[in-house]
């Protein structure tokens, strides 16, 4: 910023007020010529040196105010520079905040697209979860069927043996042995097993496809109007034939 100086200003005494005040002055004391032209002399010269000291004064003031100008000056300058260096700062600060705010925004979406894809996650085990349900109580299902059905065939085991037990005394009055050509083998579901006709006795081993039975009796055949003789069986666990053969 400059600042306009204003000069000062002096009002000028007109020349003929001076020296008519000062003709009268010197005229009125003066005896002589010579007198009256000295004495004007030195009117004259005393004005000059208080007009002198006058404009010394005045431009002594103008001086002073042209430094406080000066002053003024700097001082607006430094305030402005002052301005300029806070404003930049500040400039400054909000660009880092507006890029601060750009992180924050990205690491929010990133943060919403994660959590969106662990509901996605939750739903697809959730769905999980109800087929697992599902599947096991199809499987609670299926147990109490199977569970029935063995119930079913060992009623039905026990009416077999039941049937039979007229033809253990027969075979126990022939020493305990019996030509047999059938075996009765329990599991999930039991079988009949065709032989060819050979003399077993209970408490005799025999292994079939890889297992190890024994003879718990011996009976009819369980098949209605069947009349081959049945040997029927019982599972040994972990246990091997050591007696009797195998089929």
């Amino acid at each position: 910023m400059r600042f306009r100086r204003k000069p000062h200003e002096v009002q000028p005494v007109p020349e003929d007020t001076v020296d008519s005040g000062l003709t009268r002055r010197v005229l009125a004391h003066a005896s002589s010529p010579e007198e009256k032209l000295e004495r004007l002399l030195a009117e004259r010269s005393r004005d000059l040196e208080e007009q002198a000291a006058r404009f010394d004064t005045a431009l002594g003031d103008l001086e002073r105010r042209e430094g406080l100008l000066r002053d003024m000056r700097a001082s607006v300058e430094r305030t402005l520079r002052l301005g300029s260096t806070d404003l930049r700062e500040r400039e400054t600060e909000l660009e880092q905040l507006d890029r601060d705010i750009s992180e924050r925004r990205s690491r929010l979406a990133a943060a919403e697209g994660e959590l969106d894809r662990r509901r996605r996650e939750l739903g697809a085990v959730e769905l999980k979860r109800e087929a697992v349900e599902q599947r096991e109580r199809a499987l609670a299902a299926r147990e109490e069927q199977i569970e029935a059905k063995e119930s079913d065939r060992l009623a039905d085991l026990q009416s077999l043996q039941a049937a039979g037990a007229g033809s253990a005394d027969q075979a126990g009055a022939l020493g305990g042995e019996q030509a047999v050509e059938l075996l009765f083998v329990p599991g999930t579901a039991y079988a009949l097993v065709e032989i060819e006709s050979r003399t077993l006795r209970p408490g005799a081993l025999l292994e079939l496809d890889g297992e190890s039975y024994v003879v718990s009796r011996l009976g009819p055949s369980p098949l209605p109007g069947a009349t081959p003789s049945c040997a029927y069986l019982e599972r040994v666990p972990g246990g091997s034939s050591d007696s009797g053969g195998s089929s």
